[in-house]
């Protein structure tokens, strides 16, 4: 089968519709030789469906080794790619391993999130108004899930599980607005003239270029705002606030608003901390076990119970570097001295007698 990839572009000229007839016989062979190699070619065609030309580049041969050494222990994965304007990169953490070769060989490209191919709309438009009637583009992840996109002017945001994005197909007039819905991290391309802003709760954060994490889902008491290089400024949008007024960060500071009230003062603080969940960790700085399992819902997807409530309160610090469920489980349980018992996605914490 190796041997018939020699040719690392082969694949990428049959995709393209590029392919001399010895070529397209090749690997019209090793399509029909298995159903999933089939469907490997099915997925590929779809990226380049919906991919610029000039970004599908995949190095075929080392993909097919890694998915060769990975294909047994990956269960599933999952790859959305989308725009000439804006690219989603989006991922799951477990997808049947025929899906896998498709995944892999994208990753080789893509890089920390990989591209993928979803059978189910990612993107919706919606019409919202905002001085008056425009369109937006509307980005969901499910719990378990983390997605990225590229705007139209080189902004990156890397969108947390369990979150909502709306955004324009194309920033337009003298602002650049997106409304958010969960916890994201933003790259945002430096404009002097068109400043950024970033909509969520009752807050809005005002920005020329730089790179910083917000989290408020629609259930958290208040909006966190930590930024890791450049300025920005954060302002409470609530009418009935007598005084409003704006709090500035810059690069190793953060701030909390609450519905209703002005930002804290900015402090300084360890930004990696908060940034742990773009690579694949997880942090708690001494919140109540009530919101620990709420992050760890939407991190893993999971129905988590606690059989007490007098442990809602109880507060928990943690760092993990990687976030592997048992590990942090068994942490978590030692830690508070408590107990839990696992059935697949379901997890009930109780206090041992």
């Amino acid at each position: 089968m190796k041997s018939k990839f020699e040719n690392k572009g082969i694949i990428i000229t049959y995709i393209a519709g590029n392919a001399t007839a010895e070529e397209k016989e090749i690997v019209d062979e090793w399509i029909e030789s298995d159903p999933l190699n089939k469907e490997l070619i099915q997925d590929l065609q779809k990226i380049w469906n919906l991919t610029p030309q000039e970004d599908f580049s995949v190095d075929v041969e080392a993909a097919w080794i890694k998915f060769q050494e990975r294909k047994k222990a990956i269960q599933r994965t999952k790859i959305t790619t989308l725009s000439d304007t804006y690219r989603i990169n989006r991922y799951k953490s477990r997808v049947g391993y025929y899906k896998a070769a498709a995944a892999i060989l994208v990753m080789v490209l893509a890089g920390l999130f990989a591209y993928v191919i979803s059978q189910n709309t990612l993107i919706q438009e919606i019409t919202a108004e905002q001085n008056g009637f425009y369109t937006l583009k509307k980005l969901e992840t499910d719990r378990g899930e983390k997605a990225r996109v590229r705007f139209s002017d080189g902004t990156e945001v890397t969108l947390n599980s369990a979150s909502e994005l709306q955004f324009p197909q194309e920033f337009k007039g003298n602002k650049r607005e997106v409304f958010l819905e969960g916890e994201a991290f933003f790259k945002v391309s430096y404009n002097k003239s068109n400043p950024f802003f970033v909509h969520v709760q009752d807050a809005v954060i005002e920005v020329l270029g730089t790179e910083f994490n917000i989290r408020g889902w629609g259930d958290d008491i208040e909006v966190q705002v930590v930024v890791s290089d450049g300025m920005v400024s954060v302002s409470s949008t609530d009418e009935n606030i007598e005084e409003p007024e704006k709090v500035i960060l810059v690069k190793g500071t953060k701030t909390q608003i609450a519905r209703g009230k002005n930002p804290l003062p900015a402090t300084e603080t360890n930004v990696l901390h908060y940034l742990l969940w773009t690579s694949g960790g997880i942090h708690f700085n001494n919140i109540p076990f009530e919101q620990v399992v709420q992050d760890l819902e939407r991190r893993f997807d999971l129905n988590i119970t606690i059989a007490d409530e007098s442990l809602h309160s109880v507060p928990f610090t943690g760092t993990f570097q990687y976030a592997e469920l048992n590990e942090i489980l068994t942490v978590i349980s030692a830690s508070i001295g408590i107990d839990f018992t696992r059935e697949g996605k379901k997890i009930v914490f109780f206090i041992t007698e």
